[in-house]
């Protein structure tokens, strides 16, 4: 009589295997804890200096069908071909994150294992690595709000122009065309590259730290600081929209974002503070706040046409994203007859900008009221209003010239 071929025929015994760093590993049983059907659950059990983890395999079957000392289901089992094919490929792949530890010098845990176990692509899908690492700085409460929604953004720009991202297929020429990408077919503005670049260049780093292999040293992704190019309105242009704010016609939602814009022009709010501060933070004439970014205490006093802007109890009303209220702004600015392309955080250059236009303002007073840690960040919109009084002198020439 022909016997017909059973995988499990060919598996060699398997004891629980001692691996360089004593890390261990074996498949058990879950024989305290008998199902209705009269099953019991198998799961992965990995040890390693005193630590010890358990990995559900989704595998139930009878304590009769389960060989405890070869670690597979007995061919007996109805299903034991498939259930040890799930087994071998999970001890398997255990073997092969062991040897890439071993590989690149690194050093093993138990939950560094099971990390690997579980999302097995993080160490070759530069995508895969930089979703989870993003979730895990959420999850943490590691980076805020804004800063999550910012990335993620990017990380969709980077998905876009291409997926998967291997790491071994990370260099120099890659950055370079991923520049270009976003040059010629996104039309991105220089400062929009070198942001998507930045962020890259942090997942990066962050997957280099936690031992993925890269190709190429993080160094030699260069992210370089933009200065001086950005949107600022001008006092004929904040009245337009101050005066467009006031008006009767204008609708509801029109209102509420300019009156969230009008209020950074004149007190060079952050839209993450604007998002965050109640009417608790309001006291007479003084705004005192925990900075979004940073999380410093902020104490700041407002002028009449901030004041007039608020009516406590109610402080900006509407619910809006940040796209909607950077698209509405972009109309209002055309109703208003403004040819700049609006964004929010031109509210804040606004302030910035016509804070040091007026006399006796100084750039260290400017510093304190944005937040700025580096004073060079500051000083991009002294350098904008020296050229704008650059400008009003050369004007001063068509006094002769029109004269003659």
């Amino acid at each position: 009589m022909h016997n017909t071929l059973n995988h499990y025929d060919f598996v060699p015994e398997i004891v629980p295997r001692i691996m360089s760093g004593k890390l261990t590993y074996k498949i058990c049983i879950k024989k305290e804890h008998i199902r209705t059907d009269g099953t019991c659950a198998l799961y992965l059990s990995v040890y390693h200096i005193g630590k010890r983890k358990k990995l559900p395999l989704n595998i139930s079957v009878k304590t009769m069908h389960f060989d405890e000392k070869r670690q597979r289901v007995k061919k007996i089992c109805k299903n034991a071909n498939d259930y040890n094919l799930l087994i071998e490929k999970m001890l398997a792949a255990l073997n092969k994150i062991e040897i890439n530890f071993r590989l690149n010098n690194e050093q093993i845990t138990v939950e560094k294992v099971i990390e690997d176990l579980l999302n097995p692509t993080v160490r070759i899908c530069f995508n895969a690595f930089a979703d989870r690492y993003l979730e895990y700085e959420k999850e943490k409460q590691i980076i805020m709000p804004s800063t999550y929604r910012q990335q993620k953004s990017a990380l969709s720009k980077i998905k876009a122009y291409k997926n998967p991202i291997l790491f071994n297929e990370i260099d120099f020429q890659f950055i370079k065309e991923f520049r270009a990408y976003m040059k010629s077919t996104l039309k991105n503005k220089p400062a929009t590259i070198e942001g998507t670049i930045k962020n890259f260049k942090k997942f990066y780093v962050a997957a280099g730290e936690s031992g993925v292999s890269l190709k190429m040293k993080s160094t030699k992704i260069k992210v370089s600081e933009m200065k001086g190019d950005f949107t600022f309105l001008t006092p004929k242009e904040i009245n337009a929209l101050y005066h467009f704010y006031n008006q009767t016609y204008t609708n509801k939602t029109w209102k509420n974002i300019l009156k969230r814009y009008l209020f950074s022009c004149f007190t060079g709010l952050r839209i993450s503070d604007i998002e965050t501060i109640g009417p608790d933070n309001f006291f007479d004439d003084i705004l005192v706040f925990n900075a979004q970014k940073g999380g410093k205490l902020i104490r700041l006093k407002l002028n009449e046409t901030a004041r007039s802007l608020i009516e406590l109890p109610e402080i900006f009303n509407g619910d809006y994203t940040r796209e909607y209220i950077n698209r509405e702004l972009k109309l209002i600015a055309k109703a208003c007859g403004i040819k700049k392309r609006l964004y929010y955080h031109s509210s804040r250059h606004t302030f910035a900008t016509n804070y040091l236009m007026c006399a006796g303002n100084t750039v260290i007073e400017l510093q304190e009221i944005l937040q700025h840690s580096k004073i060079e960040t500051t000083m991009i919109y002294v350098h904008v209003v020296r050229k704008i009084k650059d400008k009003g002198l050369d004007r001063m020439d068509s006094i002769i010239k029109n004269s003659q």
